[in-house]
């Protein structure tokens, strides 16, 4: 019976050639991005999957004492030590931090990774498989080194890394890769004790090298948050790994470390801590969280990127529906002698869900090949650089495409074969014309209204997305920001032997420092106390900045004066939100005044010399907030180079001479300014393409759908147009009649849509201080496309109509 309804479906494939292709393309095309989506989820569910204790290894994190709010990866350092030595159902338990990363120097060769300092127990717990060395001592002794393949092979070539000394110097870069620091710390030399494979998959814990944590204790004093062994305040840089005794389960170790927070944080009045377990499995994909060890897409996305799956799979399906019940009024002859010959109502059901599957099957080839053109585009993608989604098939993979492919069959073609199944035979003969498969074609209009009200939203949301990426693009950030070149100073010392070796280069107009780079959205704050108002203590952001930096930045002091050039830790200057966020008076008053300045644990006295106009030097998503500018030399980690826009490669290539010369053991490191504020644009790019695409999908199969309509509208309402015409009905008269029905759908669906796109696009674009606004001409950009679209696939079948002739419209039946 299958092979009987494979063979009529392929006949019928065959036989509507043009129907058949409209339906395999739509559902292809929606089934492309619904393949990809599903590669994505696949691969957030793929981490850590490899070791062999998974079930019972878990990462401790941190909460709000008491409270189950402000979560955070990361732990405190003793905690692992406590919960191997104190409870049994610990079997072992290991504990890293993030403070290490830099560059490794191997006599003329270096190579550079961030990582972790680690326990001896780190490798008891986690797989991780070596090439060289004993993972049961790697990490056994101070200043020992692990490495991965790639820096070894980088350092050593086809030597041995074992037994090597190498120097590290530590730049604060991070295990993810995503941020380099720009202050260079001589952690001493340390001796390569193991050399790692490659992980057999994806792992929330990557990294380039592990150095033992019992280091930590012989670095130089501040090379490091804490060295304190039993240091239960910083939660922060820490991170503590947990393998369980066999039989004993998450509720366990909640427990325990629900003891350990009240034993260690109940007495406390401040810095108070409450420990969580998180299974291993949970860790990716997981919510929103602080201290994250790898970048990975949270639940709530993927659960968006899942709806969005559902949205243009739906109306890919409806679109198969709406052509499926167009096209059967052609074949309720076949239906009818079929009944008569005696076929029940579920061999047709089965009849007509077969030649579903089949067509859905066929779109899943094409889905298949679009899928591939999908996939560089999202490699191509900025987002993707950090991510590093994996697109690798597998057989898994496959069967769950497969199996999607076959439920969209099933779904799409359920309501025309339930339809179609329940049709009484004598009808179907005697009364022909008058064949309905909707009594009430309600429930079609009010999709058919849904679905273009979902395309609209989609286009209005892509010309904001789109404005908005042009904003920030020309952003006024309130200081300069092009021919700047930023490089990092790696040690304070690097800059006045720098800013005199270029300040001879006619291509070098102004050369300036900075502690960080403004607008890259990077702020450090403290507390600031105004001697007039003792016990109001304010919260406020410090950047240090040489006198240099106001002439590159081209920043406006507005009262007072610059820093000195020879730096001053006891003057500085603010903008204007701090006057009145101190309560100063005026610009001119605030002039002299004595403010009182954290600095460490304690606070420092500092006057103020100058106030500088506003700039944003936070993100531009950021509303505008308190700064204090200090002047301190031994923080600055930026030379800040303004150059002439004339032959950049020439004055690059001088730069970086110079550096080379004045600092030889330091590379050279630059950035034009303006490319670095580009990220957050790039991001948006990535965005407007995803949702542009979604878009495009969303009307594309919509116009399918409304094609599908038009075209049975016009089917069941032949002879009734032929009897019009006759009676002298114009050609315009006709398409009106046709079109006005559909016309009334598209009203509703821009009635629905617009408010429905303000509330929507109105959420994200809060998260931007400074934005565009949602006014007519983006709400009327997308109200004109998709009636443009929709008009001309209407009025074209309405003509089409129309123009039959009606004696042959006459004859129809």
């Amino acid at each position: 019976m299958l092979k009987n309804y494979l063979i009529i479906a392929w006949r019928n494939l065959i036989r509507n050639k043009s129907f058949s292709l409209i339906n395999i393309l739509g559902l292809a095309v929606s089934m492309s991005v619904c393949l990809l989506i599903i590669m994505v989820i696949l691969d957030q569910y793929s981490y850590d999957t490899y070791h062999n204790n998974k079930d019972r290894i878990y990462r401790v994190h941190t909460t709000r004492y008491q409270q189950n709010n402000g979560e955070s990866a990361s732990s405190a350092l003793p905690l692992a030590e406590k919960l191997r030595t104190e409870y049994p159902a610990i079997e072992e338990a290991a504990a890293i931090n993030k403070e290490i990363g830099g560059d490794i120097i191997y006599g003329d060769k270096f190579a550079s990774g961030g990582g972790y300092f680690a326990d001896e127990n780190l490798f008891k717990i986690l797989d991780f498989s070596f090439k060289e060395g004993n993972p049961n001592t790697a990490l056994k002794e101070p200043f020992s080194l692990v490495i991965t393949s790639d820096l070894a092979e980088i350092l050593f070539e086809n030597e041995s890394a074992l037994g090597k000394v190498v120097a590290f110097h530590d730049k604060d870069i991070k295990a993810t890769d995503i941020e380099e620091g720009n202050i260079e710390t001589d952690f001493g030399y340390f001796t390569i004790t193991g050399v790692l494979n490659p992980t057999p998959g994806k792992t929330h814990l990557p990294f380039k090298l592990l150095a033992s944590l019992n280091t930590m204790k012989s670095l130089p004093q501040g090379a490091i948050m804490s060295t304190a062994e039993n240091d239960w305040d910083n939660v922060w840089t820490n991170y503590t790994y947990v393998l369980l005794k066999e039989g004993s389960g998450k509720e366990v170790l909640q427990s325990d470390l629900d003891q350990i927070s009240e034993e260690i944080y109940g007495p406390k009045y401040e810095n108070k801590h409450s420990f969580k377990a998180m299974a291993l499995g949970d860790i990716t994909p997981i919510g929103f969280i602080g201290n994250t060890t790898h970048v990975s897409i949270p639940k709530v996305v993927l659960l968006i990127l899942g709806v969005l799956c559902l949205i243009v799979m739906f109306s890919a399906c409806l679109n198969y529906t709406n052509m499926s019940v167009a096209r059967a009024l052609t074949r309720v002859k076949e239906v009818g002698i079929r009944k008569v010959s005696g076929a029940n109502k579920k061999q047709i059901f089965a009849q007509f869900i077969t030649e579903a599957v089949v067509i859905s099957l066929f779109s899943l080839v094409f889905a298949f090949i679009m899928l591939l053109v999908l996939e560089r585009g999202v490699d191509g993608l900025t987002f993707n650089q950090y991510l590093k989604i994996s697109f690798q098939q597998s057989l898994p993979a496959m069967l769950i495409f497969i199996g999607f492919s076959i439920l969209v069959g099933v779904v799409a073609g359920l309501l025309p074969a339930m339809y179609v199944s329940k049709l009484n035979p004598v009808n179907l003969f005697n009364k022909l014309s008058g064949v309905r498969f909707f009594k009430s074609m309600g429930i079609r209009n009010i999709l058919l209204v849904i679905q273009f009200s979902i395309s609209l939203i989609f286009i209005i949301s892509v010309v904001l997305i789109q404005s908005q990426a042009k904003h920030i693009l020309n952003f006024d950030y309130g200081f300069d920001k092009d021919n700047i070149v930023t490089v990092k100073l790696f040690n304070p010392d690097n800059y006045q032997r720098f800013a005199q070796a270029i300040s001879s280069n006619p291509a070098v107009s102004e050369v300036g420092a900075s502690s960080l780079i403004p607008g890259g959205g990077w702020n450090f704050g403290g507390e600031v106390l105004n001697s007039d108002f003792p016990l109001d203590s304010i919260y406020t952001n410090f950047f240090d900045v040489n006198s240099g930096a106001k002439d590159v930045l081209g920043l406006e002091v507005i009262a007072g004066e610059n820093l000195p050039v020879e730096g001053n830790d006891n003057l500085i200057m603010i903008n204007e939100f701090a006057v009145k966020d101190f309560k100063l008076g005026s610009n001119e008053q605030a002039i002299g005044k004595q403010l009182a300045i954290q600095d460490g644990d304690d606070f420092k006295n500092a006057q103020i010399a100058g106030v500088v106009k506003d700039f944003q030097f936070l993100s531009p998503d950021r509303e505008m907030q308190s700064l204090v500018l200090r002047n301190r030399n031994d923080a600055l980690g930026f030379a800040l180079v303004k150059v002439s826009g004339e032959n950049q490669a020439q004055t690059l290539s001088a730069l970086e001479t110079a550096w080379k010369e004045v600092n030889p053991a330091s590379k050279f490191s630059y950035k034009y300014l303006d490319e670095e504020l580009l990220f957050i644009h790039q991001v948006l790019g990535d965005v407007m393409s995803v949702i542009g695409l979604i878009s495009f999908l969303a009307i594309f199969v919509s116009c399918l759908g409304l094609l599908g309509m038009a075209t049975y509208t016009a089917q069941t309402r032949t002879k009734e147009i032929g009897i019009r015409k006759t009676l002298g009905s114009s050609i315009p008269q006709i398409i009106y009649l046709l079109s006005k029905g559909f016309l009334k759908l598209l009203g509703f669906a821009v009635l629905l849509a617009v408010p429905a796109a303000y509330f929507i696009n109105n959420l994200w674009l809060e998260f931007f201080a400074s934005r565009v606004s949602i006014g007519v001409i983006p709400i009327g950009i997308g109200v004109g496309s998709i009636l443009v679209i929709s008009l001309g696939i209407i009025l074209s079948q309405a003509y089409r109509a129309a123009q039959v002739n009606p004696i042959e419209s006459l004859k129809t039946e």
